[in-house]
């Protein structure tokens, strides 16, 4: 027997052997292959699977059994274990690495290894080609028709009764074949609507407004206030159909074609208080359906309110009273659905917290109505109440959602207390209000960290600042004569404000930067006491005022300022403080603007003896600081300081 043959009916065997397994597995994917055809349609049942006549052959001699008995060949990691998915032996999707660990998890076969999540996310809508060609559609049909219509009256065909009721009906007959059309289509995740229904119920709603206003315009049989109350009627059912359909196309197009439609009927005061009711009746039925929606019923009545509130003064007192409520009730419903779809609703919407911005935008054209005069407690109570908002939101919750409303309701509120010092009645009060305002954000910025809060401290405390400069004009404290003529009361009670306003910057910065605590604490520390300068100067002059020698008093408050300066350079260099770092340098700065100011301003301002008065004190107080400063770098010294 030749040799060679034992190893060649082993090479048979083991391809035999290969191609059983190999035919199997076609065999089984083709049945994995039927039941998923059969679970997608369902359908007659098949009949139970042959079994394939190809059986795995035994492995030859010398060769490892199979490390899956009694099935064919799978490649590693995709045979499913007995008990978990399946039968034994049959086909599954390889498992996730974290199953061996978590066996009782469960895995959608579909998604394999995605926990599923809860209340499915509402998804944005999408503006498909077949939603603009529908939408193009019915606009030219609208059109089309109204040409039919014009053909007709000019051929004398349609009398006026005859063409407000065949519109009617024009309008019942598109509104019904959306909504049948509608009712015949399969919601899908991509096409929660037909686009044909959508054109057909929006054009038919169209109609019908168009139908109510020639009405109301052109025969004069329907009043203007019924004419808002159909038009309003019919806007409203078409946002709750809206809102039924999960569509936000259809609510914005209904909702913008009723305010954008509403000047044909009137254009006095009831026009905008009808645009804000239909906004508000958008927000409450159909602000979950996307970012447009949102933008078109807090955008357009909030500016529509902020014009006619600009020209309050051209209308009587009931109209104003009537904008004015209109105005306040369309914030306040702002803030409550911005607090709603943020707080309450799961999963909060993204930016839902930006309706608060054009709802409040007429509030700011409140505390100057003249009706209102004077605005200033309404314009307090206002940001008030959107203050106390940001307060709670921010501290009931820390998510971006949460910080954003807290943030924006801040901003608010805060540009609405700006707002209402203005019509305090004086540029002084107004100064004054405004920069401890800025002290009370500044102060609640150091003890609640919030990043809207900081913001809004940095430019209140740049904006007192800037008002300081330009309206008390802390400048003529270099002048005799602009001191004299212009300093009063209100200027030391602004200087001390600012002072303080400065130590308190001066803290809270070094919270906020503690690595540049030494920069901070010197720049501050020069600005309050600039600020403490001019306080007393002012003062001086003052007080001169009262006794009758104004520049008396501005000379000896110079003098004043000059020993105050160096006295405080002097406690700086000799006793340092261990909560300043570098306090030592800081006097010495201090000290060189002491001398700068005794010898270029000084010099050439002071008289006689208020001149030689500064110099001997300031010389006093320099020698002073010489020897002890000697003797505590020089313990071994022999105390004098030449």
């Amino acid at each position: 027997m030749n040799p060679q043959q034992p190893d060649l009916q082993r090479a048979l065997a083991d391809l035999d052997s290969r191609l059983g397994r190999i035919t199997a597995e076609v065999a089984e994917v083709r049945a994995g292959l039927a039941m998923l055809g059969r679970q997608a349609a369902p359908g007659p049942a098949e009949p139970p699977q042959r079994e394939s006549p190809w059986r795995p052959a035994a492995p030859p001699p010398g060769m490892p059994a199979p490390a899956h008995p009694g099935g064919p060949w799978r490649p590693p990691g995709q045979y499913t274990v007995p008990g978990q998915h399946g039968a034994p032996g049959q086909y599954g999707m390889p498992a996730h690495p974290g199953d061996r660990a978590h066996p009782g998890r469960h895995v959608h076969p579909d998604r394999p290894g995605r926990p599923s999540t809860g209340a499915p996310r509402r998804r944005a809508p999408r503006i498909t080609a077949a939603t603009v060609i529908a939408a193009v559609g019915g606009s030219v049909m609208l059109a089309g028709i109204a040409f039919l219509l014009v053909v007709a009256i000019q051929a004398g065909l349609f009398p006026p009764l005859a063409r407000v009721l065949a519109a009617a009906l024009l309008a019942v007959v598109l509104i019904w074949l959306g909504l049948l059309l509608q009712s015949r289509h399969e919601p899908t995740a991509d096409a929660p609507v037909n686009p044909g229904a959508l054109a057909l119920v929006g054009t038919g709603l169209a109609a019908a407004m168009l139908d109510v206003i020639a009405s109301t315009t052109l025969y004069q049989w329907i009043p203007g206030p019924a004419a808002y109350m159909f038009v309003g009627g019919l806007a409203l059912g078409g946002i709750a159909l809206a809102q039924r359909w999960s569509s936000g196309l259809l609510a914005c197009l209904v909702s913008a074609g009723t305010m954008l439609l509403a000047p044909l009927i009137s254009t006095g005061i009831e026009m905008p208080i009808f645009v804000a009711i239909v906004g508000i009746a958008t927000a409450v039925l159909a602000a979950d359906l996307g970012v447009a929606v949102r933008v078109v019923w807090s955008v357009l009545p909030g500016l529509l309110l902020t014009i006619y509130l600009s020209q309050a003064a051209l209308y009587s007192r009931g109209e104003q009273i009537a904008l004015i409520v209109t105005a306040i009730v369309f914030a306040a419903v702002g803030v409550g659905v911005a607090w709603f779809d943020t707080v309450r609703r799961s999963p909060a919407l993204e930016n839902a917290a930006l309706v608060v911005v054009p709802t409040a935008a007429s509030l700011t054209l409140l505390p100057a109505t003249y009706l209102l005069r004077p605005g200033w407690p309404v314009g307090l109570l206002l940001a008030a109440a959107y203050l106390t908002v940001a307060v709670l939101v921010g501290r009931g919750g820390r998510g971006k959602a949460h910080a954003l409303l807290s943030a924006v309701t801040g901003f608010v509120g805060s540009a609405l207390l700006l707002l209402a010092w203005v019509e305090l009645g004086g540029r002084e009060l107004t100064g004054l209000a405004l920069t401890l305002s800025a002290l009370a954000y500044v102060v609640a910025a150091g003890l609640w960290a919030r990043r809207w809060m900081d913001w809004v401290a940095g430019v209140a405390a740049a904006l007192a600042l800037l008002v300081h400069t330009s309206v008390n004009e802390p400048q003529f404290a270099l002048s005799a004569r602009l001191a004299v003529r212009e300093f009063s009361y209100w200027d030391v009670v602004a200087a001390f404000a600012i002072a303080a306003l400065a130590v308190a910057v001066t803290w809270w910065a070094r919270r906020r930067l503690p690595h540049e605590s030494t920069r901070v604490v010197m720049v501050g520390s020069l600005v309050a006491l600039a600020s403490l300068s001019v306080m007393v100067v002012a003062a001086g002059v003052v007080i001169g005022e009262l006794a009758g020698a104004a520049r008396n008093g501005f000379l000896a408050a110079h003098l004043v300022v000059t020993v105050l300066w160096t006295c405080c350079a002097a406690w700086l260099v000799l006793l340092p403080n261990p909560r300043i770092a570098d306090a030592r340098r800081l006097g010495f700065v201090l000290g060189s603007l002491a001398l700068a100011k005794l010898l270029l301003l000084d010099l050439a301002t002071l008289p006689g003896l208020f001149r030689v008065l500064s110099f001997i004190a300031v010389g006093a107080v320099m020698l002073a600081v010489a020897v002890r400063y000697r003797k505590e770098t020089e313990p071994s010294g022999s105390g004098s300081p030449t």
